[in-house]
């Protein structure tokens, strides 16, 4: 294996370029392996073999220490050989329909579906229309289908099991374990024909379109993603963890992560999952988004013009609600887009108070970016913090008001300690913090909550 390919170097820098490399490579190879017509597997073994080949490359190539460059550049080299890898399929399929199983091509088709998301792309209508077709061509006459056996009910499941688990709000490693809990629970996921207040998603497979978040008791035509079973089935696999137990099926998988994938789709898929908490408003008004943590508090200092510039006239707000914004851009952005878990600052262009929020959604399509943004503060202020050996100056997302809670946001490492903080509010009053729970890690930030004393 030549340097471009090697996932493993000496250099960390060059180490980081060769598992985007290796993954261009791995693809190459699986899809040349295709295309030799005296190979001793018949096409049908073949194609298989490739594609599973090509799925374990990408576990062993994914990154142990990701950093936000580092995936978008490993989840764009997988997007991309992923779509390679299928195209290779199709045209084997076009040439000679029927040697390729329904079922690999529908596996391909979901894989795919899963690296769109997890390189935070917009769902591909082609892609479902394509995994739509497969599914009726096997399962038309169906009323219900499970996960269960080697057929494109089972492949479909996956996709849409994929697109229901949120992958772009996951870590790499974290996203390798959901897709293997998947894999583990597909026989107890279920698409039905019927109505039921127990699906989460429908799927309009008759027009081959990507799937759709169900309201409560609103009305859709097509097949229903149902997760009851599969949540139970989870809670199991829970209980078995809290026990040190390991599910037959995950024991190459870091218990760590593993317990994160859990709760994770556990969240996701519960009888009560997340749901918005506000409504949205339609809006068409420019937004001005200023992204990082140091460049925030320039900003709330007063002294960030450059960075006010750079993040003026570029987004566009597409809705509005009391817990955030959704916004527009064009994909050419100077500066790039911020990635899911920033902290950034946002104000529209007509308005005069910044708020502070994270970016909790990217999706990246042909001609615009968009990014869903929620809010941590619409009043954020600039705190002088006292530990009792540093002054610090912090982020207060809420007013300084005796017996009342507080939420501190600081940089990485800054709010782990469980001792007492001391403000100065305005009329250097002091007033001293106890810490109510523990902080939270954001990728450039700590949060934690204080009651005022």
């Amino acid at each position: 294996m030549d340097e471009s390919s090697n996932p493993v170097s000496g250099n960390e820098g060059v180490t980081r370029v060769n598992r985007a490399g290796g993954i261009a490579a791995a693809a190459k190879r699986y899809i040349e392996a295709l295309r030799l017509e005296n190979s001793a597997l018949p096409m049908a073994a073949q194609a298989a073999s490739a594609l599973e080949s090509f799925l374990d490359a990408l576990a062993l190539l994914c990154p142990e220490r990701e950093t936000g460059p580092d995936r978008a550049r490993w989840s764009m080299a997988a997007r991309l050989s992923m779509r390679e890898v299928v195209d290779a399929l199709r045209v084997v399929d076009r040439a000679s329909p029927g040697v390729v199983s329904a079922t690999v091509l529908a596996r391909a088709a979901a894989e795919a579906v899963r690296w769109d998301l997890v390189d935070r792309h917009t769902s591909d209508a082609g892609l479902w229309a394509w995994l739509g077709e497969l599914f009726v061509t096997a399962h038309d006459e169906a009323l219900q289908v499970t996960g269960e056996g080697d057929t494109v009910a089972r492949e479909y499941l996956r996709a849409v099991a994929y697109h229901a688990a949120a992958l772009d709000q996951q870590m790499l490693k974290a996203g390798f374990a959901i897709a293997q809990l998947i894999d583990l629970i597909l026989p107890s996921l279920l698409l039905v024909r019927e109505y039921t207040d127990a699906a989460l998603y429908g799927v309009d497979v008759a027009h081959r379109s990507v799937p759709v978040r169900l309201a409560r008791a609103a009305p859709f035509e097509g097949w229903r993603f149902v997760t009851v079973s599969a949540a139970d089935m989870l809670s199991d696999i829970h209980g078995d963890l809290t026990h040190g137990q390991r599910p037959s099926g995950l024991g190459k998988t870091d218990l760590e992560e593993l317990r994160a994938a859990v709760a994770h789709l556990r969240r996701q898929w519960s009888s009560s999952p997340p749901m918005r908490r506000f409504r949205r408003y339609p809006f068409d008004i420019r937004l001005n988004v200023v992204g990082g943590y140091d460049e925030t508090k320039s900003l709330l200092r007063g002294d960030a013009p450059e960075a006010v510039a750079l993040g003026t006239g570029v987004w566009r707000v597409t809705d509005l609600s009391r817990g955030g914004v959704g916004a527009t851009a064009s994909i050419h952005i100077q500066g790039g887009a911020p990635a899911a878990g920033d902290l950034v600052a946002f104000c529209p262009e007509e308005g005069t108070r910044w708020h502070i929020g994270i970016v909790r959604r990217v999706r990246i399509a042909e001609s615009y970016t968009e990014i869903g943004i929620a809010t941590l503060s619409d009043r954020p202020d600039l705190a002088q913090v006292d530990d009792g050996r540093v002054a610090r100056e912090l982020f207060a997302c809420d007013p300084v008001r005796r017996g009342e809670a507080i939420r501190l946001v600081g940089p990485v490492g800054s709010l782990g300690d469980d001792d007492p903080l001391f403000v100065f509010a305005k009329g250097s009053v002091v007033h001293k913090l106890r810490p109510l729970a523990s902080a939270l890690r954001g990728k450039s930030f700590d949060l934690r909550v204080y009651q005022v004393v």
